[in-house]
């Protein structure tokens, strides 16, 4: 009978640990094509993809640059997605919009786009159409209309990954404006209804470093997700995690255990609001294509 009851106890306590750990997920909706960013918002998944001929392949530009498109589809079974289109959208005909963010009722879309206006690429000295913030609104029967470019986006520099906070009273996001520490840094400016927007602020150094940020999401009790490629990573670009709520002034960002984080690049972090499932994009080895979308369980937060 000892022996029993010590052999449940053992049981127990090894399937309680196995309940912890973090399960990563390759979907069955990757290809050879690019699949990233997913975000869920109420009944529904948005992802950013490439843009194809009729013969399933990418769609470049005139600089040979692929162009994406976003996506929605249903979540199913172990974070699957489902029934997977190309957003409805009215003005513009086919064009570059990535990485969204959403507003919490779903009637407000923030995503990457491309300047109308050329601005100047530095590095390589040419003229080129810079990225740039764009929010939509969602119209029952319409689709997505109303494209605003955010007043704040100047033609000559670069701006991408919006990212809303909970509340929707913030946007994360990254830039290589003057005054940028690294590649890209992350800035947040204050949103007022979705129609007027204030002072641009560059996160502090202990969030950005001398290399490249890229690819903010905050999470329902506030803490700061990113990908950068600073040093002391696992890999090329690593996620980390920043607590806004904890004014430590000796907090630094902290880079996520595996199997988040690989060897490969990984960004793009989403959490849902149950603190422990969510989307990850990922270049990792045994990959579908290039850039495919994971779905993660058992995650607990490291701040």
């Amino acid at each position: 009978m000892l022996k029993l009851k010590f052999t449940l106890l053992f049981l127990f306590f090894i399937s309680f640990g196995f309940s912890q750990e973090i399960e990563v997920k390759k979907l069955e909706i990757n290809t050879k094509l690019d699949h990233f960013a997913a975000r869920v918002v109420n009944d529904k998944v948005f992802f950013s993809s490439n843009l194809v001929t009729k013969r399933g392949r990418a769609i470049s530009d005139h600089f040979s640059q692929e162009l994406f498109g976003v996506y929605s589809g249903t979540v199913g079974n172990n974070g699957e997605i489902k029934d997977a289109e190309m957003i409805k959208k009215t003005e513009y005909g086919q064009f570059n919009m990535s990485v969204t963010t959403h507003s919490r009722d779903g009637k407000y879309m923030y995503f990457t786009g491309n300047h109308s206006k050329k601005g100047e690429d530095k590095l390589k000295d040419e003229k080129v159409y810079n990225l740039l913030i764009t929010r939509a609104e969602y119209v029952e029967d319409e689709g997505w209309t109303n494209f605003v470019d955010l007043p704040f986006c100047d033609p000559a520099f670069n701006y991408a990954h919006p990212a809303l906070s909970p509340d929707g009273s913030t946007l994360y996001f990254i830039a290589d404006v003057e005054g940028t520490k690294g590649k890209s840094d992350l800035y947040k400016v204050s949103v007022s209804d979705h129609k007027s927007y204030g002072e641009v602020t560059k996160l502090s150094d202990s969030i950005n470093s001398s290399r490249t940020e890229l690819y903010p999401f905050v999470s329902t009790d506030n803490k700061l997700y990113f990908s950068s490629d600073r040093k002391g990573g696992k890999g090329s670009l690593d996620v980390y995690s920043y607590d806004l709520e904890n004014d430590d002034p000796e907090q630094i960002a902290v880079s996520l255990d595996e199997p988040i984080n690989s060897i490969g690049d990984d960004f793009s972090f989403f959490l849902n609001d149950d603190l422990s499932t969510g989307y990850l994009s990922s270049r990792r080895l045994r990959g579908e294509g290039r850039d495919d979308l994971y779905y993660f369980s058992g995650f607990k937060s490291k701040n």
